[in-house]
């Protein structure tokens, strides 16, 4: 769909990285980080919330619980118009980017708690227009071969998005009232939708080979002959088109066993981030500005530190083991998630603050290193027209069995008995997580997923951000990114 507001779309080489790549990336890595300060600035600020509208733990965790429904339903809807194109997918990100900052805006002149769950509501609306589109348009920015890394920074604006939000939710809320911290989060999204209107947009799929990378293109070719054959049977097929994409991509074992382990990671990630600044309040002696300070640096330490870890461990095993392969983006998360597991249960079983903020910060390391690996795997084992959907079908199983019920579970527990209890979920779901990926590298064969060895001019993801990977943030293309 032609606009005049929106950049001309740029066409690279296919199987290289695409013109634009750079600003892209760092673009969709600033509004992730501002997505995710505007989704974790109510658990910030719970206890204030609690006592000015009479809430109970149960009743406080159905705002989060009513955007992430609804940011699950949404996503579907979001992934079937950028998968047919229906319009330019910058114009989809712009509009989802503008309705989630003004509706958590909205939330601050909350009156009750049906008020307050509407206006969540609404942010799970805009929400899902960006998490179906970017990680699907980040992987037709780049090749196969350098996708994990594009998929760290993506991944690292995560954690400094939730820093954010903890952040500036407690301080502010504990100065200026919890109101406070919605209005200043939510504002400014507004004025930033506008920078993905001039993204370069890259043809769908131009960065792989083959439609499906699971197939052959004489499987390919097979196929098409069948469906030729099967012309009839077509209409009543596309009445039930959704269940019968999820069936097929749900029959790719490899994106299976990937999306089991991310809905117990949304699970536990869930519970801990609604939960555990109201932990910190309750069983420490730590008020609730200084709680959300030891939370911000812990999601940024973590965050940080478990994205690159992941992705240069199954990077460099993918590598150089050659026994291995890609069987590394499976099995260096699952290896991870152990000890990970242990750490967690930990941060929620000791009372010593220096002892609990320690076991956070490395059991969190620990679980972050799933990011980049399973992100790349699960966008380069899918058609390519397939990708936005499987990209929405993965978020509505994470949300719908994983953050969207784990925050009233453990509400419910903590009303019937104590918080502590609660989150005892939490660390449980982590281990899980590691024993679904450990199962996807030992019952599977080597995902299909290309494999290169290391450039010599190859920094790194650090090294990528800080030599190359702002160069082209004023939208010009400089030369080795033209070549490379």
């Amino acid at each position: 769909m032609a606009c005049g507001i929106l950049k001309p779309q740029v066409r690279g080489r296919p199987g290289e990285r695409q013109p634009g790549s750079r600003q892209a990336l760092f673009t969709l890595s600033c509004i992730n980080a501002l997505n995710m300060a505007d989704r974790y600035v109510p658990a910030s600020v719970k206890p204030q919330i609690q006592a000015e509208l009479g809430l109970d733990d149960w009743q406080s965790a159905l705002p989060a619980m009513a955007m992430t429904g609804v940011f699950t339903v949404a996503s579907l809807i979001f992934g079937i118009l950028a998968d047919r194109e229906c319009m330019d997918r910058r114009l989809l990100l712009a509009s989802g980017i503008a309705f989630w900052s003004f509706a958590t805006a909205l939330g601050g002149f909350a009156q009750n708690l049906e008020q307050l769950v509407l206006f969540r509501a609404l942010v799970g609306v805009g929400e899902a227009s960006f998490a179906t589109v970017a990680s699907p348009m980040i992987t037709d920015f780049y090749p196969v071969a350098q996708r994990n890394r594009a998929f760290t920074i993506f991944g690292l604006s995560a954690p400094v998005g939730a820093a954010l939000g903890f952040g500036i939710g407690s301080i502010l809320g504990q100065n200026l009232g919890w109101r406070w911290s919605f209005y200043v989060c939510g504002f400014p999204g507004i004025l930033v939708a506008t920078s993905v209107l001039f993204l370069n947009s890259p043809p769908m799929g131009i960065n792989d080979e083959c439609e499906d990378p699971l197939h052959s293109d004489e499987d390919s070719v097979d196929e098409e002959e069948s469906d030729s054959e099967e012309e009839s049977s077509l209409p009543r097929r596309r009445t039930c088109a959704f269940l019968h994409e999820g069936r097929v991509l749900l029959s790719n074992p490899f994106f299976l066993a990937a999306t089991i382990g991310s809905v117990a990671i949304s699970f536990a990630v869930g519970g801990l981030t609604e939960w555990y600044p109201s932990f910190l309040v309750r069983y420490t002696d730590l008020s609730q500005a200084v709680s959300g300070l030891v939370l911000s640096v812990s999601c940024v330490a973590s965050g940080f530190g478990g994205a690159i870890l992941g992705s240069k461990v199954a990077d460099s095993a993918a590598r150089r083991l050659p026994w291995l392969g890609s069987s590394a983006y499976f099995i260096v998360p699952a290896a991870f998630m152990l000890p990970g597991s242990a750490l967690i249960a930990a941060a929620v079983n000791v009372s010593d603050p220096t002892a609990l903020v320690v076991s956070l910060v490395i059991g969190q390391t620990c679980f972050f290193t799933y990011m980049a690996p399973i992100a790349a795997l699960s966008m380069s084992v899918i058609p390519v027209h397939s990708r936005a959907r499987g990209s929405s079908l993965q978020i509505l199983l994470c949300h719908a069995l994983g953050d969207v019920i784990s925050p009233p579970i453990i509400g419910h527990i903590s009303d019937t008995a104590n918080l502590k209890l609660g989150l005892q979920v939490t660390w449980v779901a982590v281990l899980v997580a590691g024993l679904s990926w450990l199962a996807g590298y030992a019952c599977l064969p080597r995902p299909p997923m290309e494999i290169l060895p290391k450039q010599r001019k190859d920094n790194g993801a650090i090294g990528w951000v800080l030599r190359r990977g702002m160069s082209s943030v004023c939208g010009c293309t400089s030369a080795d990114e033209s070549s490379s």
